[in-house]
């Protein structure tokens, strides 16, 4: 209902405020500037508007000064029309690289709201134009002003609340700001209203140009603002993503995290991450297209006309390198501030890769015993504090040093590898997969019986042994034999005594078996 209400009361004010001026204009006697005269107040003043100032998010322009100075020497009507012509081209010219670019919902809107405030330019100057009949002569161009002033503010707070934004923040942050400084620049249509009265238009040149220098100047600064502004939301965007790498040691999280950032900072099309680190033997691409993470062939070179190639690196080694691509070319200032934030991620993955290889077995890719001991030692502290249970599955491959002497370490290696997959598609996220050592792997089940431990050896198992492997003159199989334990805050086995009552178990199902 309010959004139908504010649509309403932009058209009207489009309507009444555009038709108005124009009606006018064509069906009553109007006094206007001598053409010259005309068309160069024109050009001023849509030279003003477009070479806007803003002041924090307050935004002026000089262009009033033309309209003023009409208002008091030609009156309303030439005010209204000069300033509806104005507006309408000003936004015009601004918003014509949206057309260009064909991005016509953006050019719409903003065209909408551009026919908007002609409409509230044309019904102000209309309304003053007449008013100021009725004020005293020695106060009648302050009246004028203030009048100006405040029913801006009565339009635009209408449209503020129709929006259903926060009135009070517009009135704070935006149009106490924009009526200050309104004030301190209509003064000069009075100045420029008395020279052309007193000496006619050649009088008015000097100031014509100090406005259209005040423009340029500020309209610079502005700019300037708006740059230092952006740079230093984008130094504390960079340091907030800083932050959130610090201490980040896992891997995948800290890959995952590199392209989203990155992607995000610079507004990237596409981006893609190269590890090229030979002594850890971690070789792989991966890439972000702002939606989903997509795995990349592996190139070492990767250089396109629509790309750019970032190196990864720390003091001691190249680890890598980013590949950025974007519609358009990444400014100077960008790619320092990315180099900064890539040489904050570079220590970080090397870092993450270090542990990497510290927590994981380069052959299976499952954790390593060192990772595997850290986390049962944590799982037991949290069954003892939540009086939960885990348990603990202990595999081990039959043979495996016979396969070695007699097939070759590589068959040996394509059973360990074999194996590592089945546990690898076969576990929860909480549950820890890890390498023990040789030929035994292990496998933490939080929360989970003996029973329900056993069946999932089962599993394993009945899984492992349907597998195959070729050698060169036939195809042999392989199987395993696992062992099992739960544990609990009731069970009464010490801490430290738990693998080893577990690895006791396998033992016996492995004389069992024999």
């Amino acid at each position: 209902m309010i959004k139908k209400l504010k649509l309403f009361y932009e058209v009207f004010i489009i309507a009444i405020g555009i038709g108005l001026p124009v009606s006018q204009i064509l069906f009553f006697d109007t006094t206007f500037p001598p053409f010259p005269d005309h068309l160069i107040f024109i050009f001023v003043a849509i030279a003003s508007a477009l070479f806007y100032i803003s002041v924090r998010n307050t935004i002026v322009s000089f262009d009033i000064v033309i309209y003023f100075f009409l208002l008091l020497v030609f009156g309303g009507r030439v005010a209204a029309f000069i300033a509806v012509i104005t507006v309408i081209s000003s936004w015009f010219l601004r918003n014509l690289k949206h057309l260009i670019r064909k991005d016509t919902s953006k050019y719409s809107i903003t065209l909408k709201m551009g026919l908007y405030n002609a409409g509230v330019y044309g019904l102000i100057y209309l309304a003053v134009g007449l008013l100021i009949y009725y004020y005293p002569v020695p106060l009648r161009e302050i009246l004028a002003i203030l009048s100006i002033i405040v029913l801006n503010e009565i339009f635009f707070s209408i449209h503020t609340i129709l929006g259903q934004e926060n009135f009070w923040k517009y009135i704070k942050e935006e149009g106490i700001g924009a009526d200050f400084l309104e004030m301190l620049i209509y003064p000069f249509g009075i100045s420029m209203a008395l020279l052309y009265n007193g000496y006619g238009f050649g009088a008015t040149i000097p100031l014509i140009l100090s406005i259209l220098l005040l423009s340029a100047i500020g309209y610079q600064m502005s700019k300037y603002q708006e740059k230092v502004k952006k740079r230093i939301q984008e130094e504390e965007q960079l340091n907030e993503i800083v932050r959130e790498f610090e201490g980040v040691l896992d891997f995948d999280h800290l890959i995952k995290t590199t392209l989203e950032k990155v992607y995000s900072f610079i507004n990237a099309q596409n981006v893609t991450i190269f590890l090229e680190d030979s002594e850890q033997r971690i070789y792989f691409a991966k890439g972000y297209d702002g939606k989903n993470l997509h795995n990349v062939e592996y190139i070492k070179s990767q250089n396109t006309t629509n790309s750019i190639k970032l190196p990864l690196s720390t003091r001691e080694r190249v680890i890598g390198s980013l590949v950025v691509e974007r519609a358009d070319t990444l400014s100077k200032e960008n790619k320092i501030l990315l180099l900064n934030l890539l040489k904050h991620i570079s220590l970080c993955l090397a870092n993450a890769m270090l542990y990497k290889i510290s927590i994981e077995d380069p052959l299976t890719g499952l954790h390593t015993r060192r990772y595997f001991e850290q986390k049962l030692s944590e799982g037991i502290s949290r069954v003892k504090r939540g009086n939960g249970r885990l348990a603990i599955v202990l595999f081990d491959i039959d043979g495996l040093k016979r396969i070695n002497d007699k097939l070759g370490h590589n068959i040996g290696d394509q059973v360990l590898s074999k194996f590592a997959q089945i546990l690898k598609t076969n576990f929860r996220k909480t549950d820890i997969v890890a390498r023990w050592g040789g030929d035994e792997f292990v496998v933490v089940l939080p929360e989970v019986t003996e029973e329900k431990a056993r069946t999932y050896g089962e599993k394993i198992k009945k899984l492992f042994s349907k597998q195959s492997f070729t050698t060169k003159d036939r195809e042999m199989r392989s199987s395993v034999t696992f062992g099992c334990l739960e544990y609990s805050s009731s069970s009464g086995i010490p801490e430290n005594e738990v693998f080893h009552v577990v690895d006791q178990r396998l033992l016996a199902m492995k004389k069992t078996a024999n």
